[in-house]
């Protein structure tokens, strides 16, 4: 379990009017309820959580389509990022503490505001389901996933007691927002970079040139961007440095992995082997990120180190390399994967 501050203590023992209508709305839901209701929440509400994001990111990444894989672990590393820097800075208790009554799953975090699994949801499966690009007549049931899926795990948080009503909302919101942009704004601004004159298009044909004359992509920008946003999180996180080493040992590792050209070397394919040869991907990849996973764990230095928040943005900066660019090149290796020269 967790402790609250006396301060946390204080203010959540008197909440204020919007939390109080929340803790209503809670017990409201509550009261419909029974414990077929509740297990089926509790089932929904794991669809908000790391260990889906993380399978269906590394299956799109590994085995389908290794830029849209990059796109949609952006959107869950970016959004969960940005959820942990407003928790951490409002440090709003959650609905618990002031009745324990309505808590009807455990939960560690001791902070609520905004709702991590319904931000993350809004992010993530609006990527997924609207980034595809198909005809008109499947958008239509792809737009309704994308919609339903967060909403349906932000209504079982509120009605596990974990969350005010105000979470849920302000998680939709900044997932949507974060959604948006990568499916919508970044296409956008990418069309009007690739078509705008001026001093834009000095740029442009500047990296072009550069481009053509090393026969490589200009991997500094791009790592400084990488680096910009894992700043922006962990100076934002209050000592949280997990999605900014995440964030940035992702994109790193894309970066490097898309730009493998040394002497002709093939580049990884994600739609390239057999149906059997992806299967033994995704195994291999998955196993090879738990087993990182506990390595680092056990031999960084832990919570009562000074180092602690180095080593944990090492630790999942790692884990994030791993997932975009040491497992590919092992498949590769390995020749479980394969793709054109470029």
């Amino acid at each position: 379990m967790y402790e609250l501050s006396a301060a946390a203590v204080a203010a959540q023992s008197s909440p204020s009017a919007i939390l109080a209508w929340g803790l209503e709305v809670i017990r409201a839901f509550q009261a419909w309820g029974n414990p077929a209701i509740t297990d089926i929440a509790k089932l929904i509400t794991k669809i908000g959580g790391p260990l889906p994001y993380l399978a269906i990111v590394a299956a799109i990444f590994w085995c389908v389509d290794e830029k849209r894989g990059f796109k949609l672990g952006v959107a869950v590393f970016l959004s969960n990022g940005i959820n942990v820097s407003i928790k951490n800075t409002l440090q709003v208790p959650r609905p618990f503490t002031v009745d324990p009554a309505v808590q009807l799953t455990p939960i560690h975090d001791p902070w609520s505001t905004p709702s991590g699994h319904s931000q993350n949801t809004a992010a993530f499966w609006p990527t997924l389901l609207l980034g595809w690009k198909k005809g008109a007549r499947a958008y239509a049931p792809r737009l309704a996933l994308a919609i339903a899926i967060p909403l349906l795990v932000g209504l079982s948080r509120v009605y596990l007691g974990v969350h005010y009503p105000t979470d849920v909302a302000f998680g939709w919101a900044l997932g949507a927002l974060v959604s948006f942009s990568l499916v919508f704004l970044a296409p956008l601004l990418k069309s009007r970079y690739e078509s705008s004159g001026g001093a834009v298009a000095k740029l442009r044909d500047y990296f072009a040139r550069a481009r053509a004359e090393s026969g490589r992509s200009l991997k500094s920008p791009k790592l400084a961007l990488a680096a910009a946003a894992a700043l922006i999180l962990n100076a934002t996180s209050h000592g949280d440095s997990s999605m900014g080493g995440a964030l940035f040992g992702f994109a790193a590792g894309y970066i490097v992995l898309t730009d493998r050209d040394e002497g002709g070397a093939p580049r990884f394919s994600a739609a390239s082997g057999s149906i059997a040869q992806k299967a033994i991907r995704f195994a291999l990849g998955l196993a090879g990120f738990f087993l990182l996973y506990i390595a680092l764990k056990r031999f960084l230095p832990g919570a009562n180190s000074p180092h602690y928040e180095l080593c944990r943005f090492l630790r999942y900066g790692i884990l994030g390399f791993w997932l975009s660019a040491l497992a590919p090149m092992a498949f590769l290796k390995l020749k479980l994967a394969g793709g054109g020269k470029r």
